[in-house]
Formats: structure tokens, sequence, C-alpha cells
């Protein structure tokens, strides 16, 4: 590509990718993750936006790596507060600041949420970062 573009005295950035994938994906790739993988019939955990049928597992005589395969959890059940709102602030419908338990419950140092437990999350931002962003927005009659 790049030699076509010095011979026809074009300058752009462009990709060779579709050269070598198609839209159909790599058959043999694919055949062999049918092969190993199937999918489970349920997630323990709901994540917004993704179907539960998601995730998959490894099947037949291949031998599961990772966490479920070192620890005897298959089975249990990972449920969240009730009182955590992470879903709604993932989604955007509403901000850190206007969860139940932001600030009270949930702070860094006792997070409930997923969003409050890593301090890249949104919950963890806002409340080591984001309260002058809140007051403004409060005084402006904004959200509360």
């Amino acid at each position: 590509m790049l030699l076509t573009q010095i011979s026809e005295g074009r300058c752009c950035v462009e990709t060779s990718y579709t050269r070598c994938v198609s839209e159909a994906g790599n058959p043999r790739a694919l055949a062999f993750l049918k092969e190993v993988f199937e999918l489970r019939p349920h997630f323990g955990m709901a994540w917004p936006g993704l179907h539960p049928r998601e995730r998959p597992q490894a099947q037949g005589g291949v031998r599961p790596v990772g966490c479920r395969a070192s620890f005897r959890s298959a089975g249990r059940a990972c449920r969240g507060s009730k009182a955590c709102q992470c879903g709604e602030v993932l989604k955007g419908a509403i901000k850190p600041w206007e969860c139940k338990v932001f600030g009270t419950a949930c702070t860094p140092e006792t997070p409930i949420g997923t969003c409050m437990v890593s301090s890249e999350g949104a919950c963890a931002a806002y409340y080591n970062f984001g309260r002058l962003h809140r007051e403004v927005a409060v005084n402006m009659g904004g959200p509360r």
C-alpha cells in the first residue's frame, strides 16, 4: 500500500485489514472457537447491555483455565447490593452522586458496587475528584 501511495503521489492513512480479513471472519479460527467453547446458559453477574449468554465457557476435553477452575465457585451466585445503582450510573441514567448510597455507605474505603471499587470507576472518580463539579451543577439548577 505504501509503495502504491508513493507511485501515485498520494499521502494518506489506509488500512490493509480488509485485504486480510473478510467480513465473515476467519473460518478456521471460528471453527476452533466453536469446538472449544460453548455459551453458558447463564452468567453470574448482569452487566448493562450484555446478553446473559455472551460469556463462553470451555467444553469437551478442554481443561478450563482461570479463577473458576482454580477456586470452587461454580454454582455460587454473585449478587450485588440492591441499594447500589452502578447499572444506572454506567448507563448514564444517573450521576454517581444521585445513587442512594454514594458517599455514605459506599465510599472508596467501603465500596458496595463495582463503580467505587477501582480508582478509575465512575463513582470513585466523582467521590475523589468531582465534588466541585457536583456543587457547581447543583448551584446551577442541575441534578441533585
